[in-house]
């Protein structure tokens, strides 16, 4: 609690900053990139923008292309998170990727629903990989199947043992291995059962994260309210809307400064690259790193303007952002 509190501050303090001077920015390098490794899934979650709303072409990044950015990045990088707006595991290069960043000596993090995770245990860890996310809404096939369509929880669930087994087999202490629960009405009631579930699998980590209702693609306010009915949680602490009587919006509690624009930049499959972490339809693509350097591109003036629009509250993508700062909290098992 104190915690988020400080890092608040913080960031709200340079947001005034960089408000004021938003040159600034373009000085500081990201320290992150996000790599989208595949852009396609095969489950079908209601408010997910890939599967139900994205019009933009399907693909995975090819190693060659990721070769190609891994080596013209010519700062200190200090991570990857090869997740994005698809199932990472689609792509079959992926932890020759993650192994290629580790001998560079960068971190990478991948986020996945667990479907294909079974089968690539030895792959992970063979890989380096620092942090592995799974997606786990629930301790049981009916319940987590509510809101992720297409899920079969017991190959997932499988899929952790193996790993945790695996890691331990060979005394390793990465990957990080965390059990993610997207906190909604059906579930909100399960978390004390998701911790128990976790220990026993051997996992480090359990995180609670707020529902988003629309993956930052725009919905009508019928759509919007119908996904709110079913799935936003009556519990407090982890709702991120408040009903203003016409629509549900972020609370203003949780606006602020946004700390991505400090630091992360998406490089989508093809190679183009674009500012923000929810503009999955590629909107707002500021350059391609088959035609410049990501580093010129970062520093470029449609970039810059961008930025700015951010820093102003002024871009479309702010008004339902899946990444603010108090929306998880994280509970330590190991």
């Amino acid at each position: 609690m104190i915690d988020n509190f400080i890092a608040k501050s913080y960031f709200n303090y340079s947001g005034y900053i960089f408000r004021m001077f938003p040159g600034l920015l373009s000085l500081i390098l990201p320290k992150t990139i996000v790599v989208e490794a595949s852009n396609m899934c095969m489950l079908r979650c209601p408010a997910c923008a890939t599967v139900n709303y994205s019009r933009r072409p399907k693909g995975v990044m090819s190693f060659e292309l990721f070769k190609f950015l891994a080596d013209s990045i010519d700062w200190k990088l200090k991570r990857i998170n090869f997740s994005y707006a698809g199932e990472p595991l689609i792509n079959h290069d992926l932890f020759k990727m993650v192994r290629y960043a580790a001998d560079k000596g960068i971190d990478s993090i991948v986020e996945t629903n667990g479907m294909l995770l079974e089968g690539c245990v030895e792959d992970i860890i063979e890989s380096g990989l620092y942090k592995l996310n799974v997606a786990f809404d629930g301790i049981s096939q009916g319940a987590v199947e509510k809101y992720r369509k297409g899920i079969d929880f017991d190959k997932v669930v499988s899929g952790v043992r193996k790993l945790t087994q695996a890691k331990k087999r060979k005394g390793l202490n990465k990957p990080e291995i965390h059990l993610q629960l997207i906190v909604m009405k059906h579930n909100q009631d399960s978390i004390d059962a998701v911790i128990a579930m976790a220990k026993e699998l051997g996992v480090d980590f359990v995180d609670f994260k707020s529902m988003i209702l629309s993956g930052g693609s725009g919905l009508s306010l019928q759509e919007k309210d119908k996904l709110a009915s079913e799935y936003l949680p009556t519990e407090n602490e982890f709702l991120r809307y408040e009903h203003t009587g016409e629509r549900w919006q972020i609370k203003k509690s949780l606006r602020g400064f946004c700390s991505h624009v400090l630091s992360d930049t998406v490089i989508m499959w093809n190679g183009d690259v674009t500012v923000c972490t929810m503009d999955v339809e590629g909107r707002f693509v500021m350059g391609n790193i088959r035609k410049g350097s990501l580093h010129k591109i970062w520093r470029s003036r449609g970039y810059y303007q961008t930025r700015k629009k951010i820093l102003l509250r002024r871009f479309p993508e702010c008004n339902e952002c899946g990444y603010l700062l108090s929306d998880f909290r994280s509970i330590k098992l190991r």
